[in-house]
């Protein structure tokens, strides 16, 4: 189901960001607020490959190991933005405590791409091994400055199980299969593109309802900045839109600036303030190039 419209919950800073920048932030996975949601995830598919591999015939148990590491999203590190289906969710305003709060809508039809912070086309500090790789007759195999994007649309989170199962019995069907360095090269997106372990999550938070995007980077040194963070140093990449002008080909999957965002509406959680609210967020907003967009406040009482 394609999803029309999401929301996504920020406080002031956050909105003054997003406004100003034209930009959202996707976080890297291994830094969301919820440190354990990623061993929810992978404990599961550890669980489910268990019991499998027993099945697997000895000859391809190492295979099957060693594709299970890329499932289980070791080695990767994607990005996520997250958002929520409905606007004016008390259990989403209270994890902004006592700040006034924003839910900004968005067209969740309208593509969100990379912004490159740099325009170089090599690495800059390369590290040691950072290296083209070709086959016998020189061609090239592997390089590490190439771009490739890969971006999953706005897709509804699952608070149950359903799939697990079926994804590594794929997986053990695969290990059986023979070796190949160019498809392994792209193997760990695809099987968790399929896998769609990124969008599950524990059932205990399904009154967030939550949907999120999923991208990938490559080159990293090209798309990821770093901010301070509840855990120290966390990678993220900004997104923003297409405008006419801010891609160098347009089939490209990333952006070179920054393109107005597709902000639908804002709503303002529960507070103590009245109309003043409203119109000062509708000065901001048009100040800012986002002019007639809708302002709400939450219907859900204040509560100090």
């Amino acid at each position: 189901m394609t999803l029309d419209s999401i929301w996504h919950y920020t406080d002031g800073r956050g909105l003054e960001g997003i406004v100003t920048y034209d930009t959202l932030r996707a976080t890297s996975f291994r830094h969301l607020n919820d440190s354990r949601e990623a061993d929810y995830a992978t404990s599961l598919l550890q669980a489910a490959a268990k019991t499998r591999r027993t099945t697997v015939p000895t000859a391809h148990q190492a295979r099957f190991d060693s594709l299970m590491k890329h499932a289980e999203r070791r080695g990767l590190d994607l990005f996520l933005l997250c958002a929520a289906r409905k606007p004016d969710l008390l259990t989403v305003w209270r994890g902004y405590g006592g700040k006034v709060s924003y839910a900004i809508e968005l067209d969740a039809t309208v593509d969100l791409l990379p912004i490159q912070r740099t325009d170089a086309t090599e690495h800059p500090n390369p590290p040691a091994g950072w290296e083209i790789e070709r086959d016998e007759e020189g061609s090239i195999i592997v390089n590490p400055d190439q771009v490739h994007i890969e971006v999953v649309p706005w897709r509804k989170v699952r608070y149950n199980t359903a799939g697990v199962d079926a994804r590594v019995d794929r997986i053990a069907k695969l290990a059986e299969k023979k070796k190949n360095p160019i498809s392994d090269l792209f193997f760990p997106w695809h099987e968790l593109a399929d896998i769609k372990m990124l969008e599950l999550k524990h059932p205990a938070f399904k009154d967030e309802r939550e949907a999120r995007m999923i991208l990938e980077v490559n080159p990293r040194w090209k798309f990821v900045h770093h901010y301070e963070g509840r855990f120290g140093v966390t990678p993220f990449i900004e997104l923003s839109a297409v405008n006419e002008d801010n891609q160098h080909n347009a089939n490209d999957r990333y952006l070179t600036a920054a393109g107005k965002l597709p902000i639908r509406s804002v709503m303002i959680g529960p507070t103590p303030l009245g109309d003043e609210v409203i119109d000062a967020t509708k000065e901001f907003l048009e100040l800012n190039g986002y002019p007639d967009v809708d302002v709400s406040r939450s219907t859900i009482p204040f509560r100090s």
